[in-house]
């Protein structure tokens, strides 16, 4: 139930944080048949917020016991496609991500005092919730376990916002190397966003990634997340290592992505070299989706050097296609409605009129 202080997605192509700075509100709910499903959970409106916002006759998922080494998860109790959305939460405590001051050790202080203030200020229901997640850096008990070390432990920085938030219910979901779900910050809605990455079936248990932040082999995963989050990772994608070539993907996943990077911020791009570049997005793209991490919060930046690629290089029917393919993407990951899907509808719109 480790939620991670980095946005998860900061590997895969892309900074997990979208390039979009925005997103549509209310009108999901009248326009999409599956808004159905969708809930408002206010931490700020519920005090008792975990008891209430799991309640199975009120959500499309329910708390269970996961595992004796992951405590608490989510799971599913209907079905999601690929790209529907899942939750939408207010965070609990919000805390300045830095704190200006003379020293390390001041500012240490400082980022203190605010966690404590934020949580003296909650609801004694909701102080009990909180307390109730885990502190990777602290001792296990109850009498160990401090509103500091569940807030970094849990908590999340929020693209270009200078504070960081803890959300009750999205804390809940436990990590696997290949997730099910993504998030997505919408600095309109003030709340964060979840999404299904792939179809989900009832009964399954919802899973995001905390990190790293780039493509590795097990052994350096798991190190990671051991000396981040202190627990060996012992998910699908771990315990499969490289028996099916899954290590050996993922470094050529990473390589790849390095590549398709550096030669798409170039601008400089013949036709020739083109071909070269577009067949390295390609290969990263059918990697991806072999190891399965093709959903549109992985591939969506990817999608986008496609694009760039394309453009620089004069072909616009080719540019087209790959700014297609990063709309679906950005709107499985970040809603039909975000801004970075409405500045690639217009993008698609300004083709359409220059033809």
């Amino acid at each position: 139930t480790l939620a991670s202080g980095n946005d998860p997605f900061a590997c895969f192509g892309g900074d997990g944080s979208s390039s979009s700075s925005d997103d549509e509100d209310a009108r999901t709910n009248n326009n999409m048949e599956k808004a159905d499903r969708l809930r408002d959970k206010s931490n700020f409106e519920q005090p008792s917020a975990v008891t209430d916002l799991l309640h199975k006759h009120e959500s499309s998922f329910e708390m269970f016991d996961a595992t004796l080494a992951s405590g608490k998860g989510l799971r599913a109790v209907v079905a999601y496609k690929q790209g529907d959305e899942i939750m939408r939460e207010t965070a609990i405590m919000r805390i300045p991500n830095s704190q200006p001051a003379a020293s390390r050790e001041a500012a240490e202080q400082l980022h203190k005092n605010a966690i404590q203030r934020a949580y003296n200020s909650l609801h004694h229901e909701s102080q009990k919730s909180v307390m109730a997640l885990a502190s990777c850096n602290e001792d296990g008990t109850d009498v160990a376990r401090t509103p500091q070390g569940v807030y970094d432990t849990n908590s999340f920085r929020l693209e270009n916002d200078p504070k960081g938030g803890l959300f009750l219910t999205i804390a809940r979901i436990n990590h696997s190397c290949r997730p099910n779900v993504t998030h997505f910050w919408s600095p309109r809605l003030q709340q964060k966003l979840i999404f299904a990455v792939r179809d989900i079936d009832i009964g399954e248990e919802l899973l995001t990634i905390y990190g790293p932040g780039q493509c590795m082999a097990t052994k350096s995963r798991r190190e990671y997340l051991n000396e981040r989050f202190s627990f060996e990772c012992n998910c699908e994608m771990c315990r499969e290592g490289n028996a099916n070539g899954g290590d050996e993907r993922m470094l050529k996943i990473q390589a790849l992505q390095e590549d398709i990077a550096l030669q798409s911020s170039s601008g400089l791009v013949s036709t020739t070299d083109a071909e070269g570049q577009l067949a390295s997005v390609k290969k990263c793209l059918a990697l991806m989706k072999e190891q399965g991490l093709g959903g549109g919060a992985f591939t969506k930046t990817i999608f986008h050097h496609g694009y760039d690629i394309c453009l620089a290089a004069g072909d616009y029917d080719g540019a087209r296609s790959y700014l297609n393919s990063e709309l679906t993407a950005v709107m499985d990951s970040e809603g039909v409605h975000s801004s970075k899907a409405i500045e690639i509808e217009e993008a698609l719109k300004n083709f359409h009129d220059t033809e």
